[in-house]
């Protein structure tokens, strides 16, 4: 059986880059597609990612180092050894997405964020992503499961995450962020979402999700897939 083709990951940590990791090319755009690394270069690549349009994705135009700057930003993150930052890049070299590890050191139940450009979401690029990371932390590495928190307005987060094999494990409420408008409630596409939004006290709520994959269970969707027909 020929060796399945390979990708280096650089991941960040005390003392900037410490080490690598081989990581699996994510099965349906490989071989030109890989989990790389975060470097200070992505974050501008990121920033002149298209803006979202969509209301309720609006927040991921917001950056997390928008207030302290991307260098002290970058830097902090390298620094810290229990976050691992991983740029997603398509076959032309450009960065189309990044995931994140926290919680790393000394926890064998890291916890998980992603998020995709607006140009790329839609496309199966993000549960390739996901794959792709969980071979590596639960196969290579040998963590015991992942989690997350996705909100429940997220409909295609959640069945992405569903179609790799995360289940919901529970489920809290957290505030609206100050200033987000919700007008878009009103309109006709948007309804359905409304039972997941609850006021209390005079703040705005919205319904969020706690997921997670073990170790275990994604071996047996792993053999699963490993036992479907390649195709031709």
């Amino acid at each position: 059986m020929p060796a399945p083709d390979l990708s280096v990951a650089w991941v960040t940590g005390a003392a900037g880059l410490i080490g690598h990791y081989l990581v699996q090319l994510a099965p349906r755009h490989a071989p030109g597609w890989r989990v790389l690394g975060l470097t200070r270069a992505d974050l501008d690549e990121v920033e002149a990612w298209t803006p979202y349009t969509d209301p309720l994705y609006l927040a991921w135009n917001r950056f997390p180092w928008q207030q302290m700057g991307k260098d002290l930003w970058y830097d902090l993150q390298s620094l810290d050894p229990a976050v691992e930052r991983y740029a997603v890049v398509d076959e032309g070299s450009r960065v189309i997405g990044v995931i994140g590890l926290v919680d790393v050191d000394g926890r064998r139940s890291p916890l998980l964020s992603i998020f995709l450009g607006a140009d790329f979401v839609g496309q199966g690029l993000g549960s390739d992503a996901l794959l792709t990371l969980l071979r590596h932390v639960l196969g290579e590495r040998g963590l015991a499961r992942v989690r997350l928190a996705v909100a429940a307005t997220n409909v295609r987060a959640c069945r992405a995450y569903q179609k790799c094999g995360f289940r919901v494990t529970g489920s809290r409420y957290r505030p609206v962020e100050a200033g987000q408008s919700l007008a878009f409630l009103a309109e006709p596409q948007y309804q359905s979402l409304r039972p997941c939004f609850r006021k209390e006290g005079g703040r705005t709520y919205v319904l969020f999700f706690n997921m997670e994959i073990r170790a275990d269970d994604w071996r047996k969707l792993e053999d699963q897939r490993n036992r479907r027909p390649k195709p031709a």
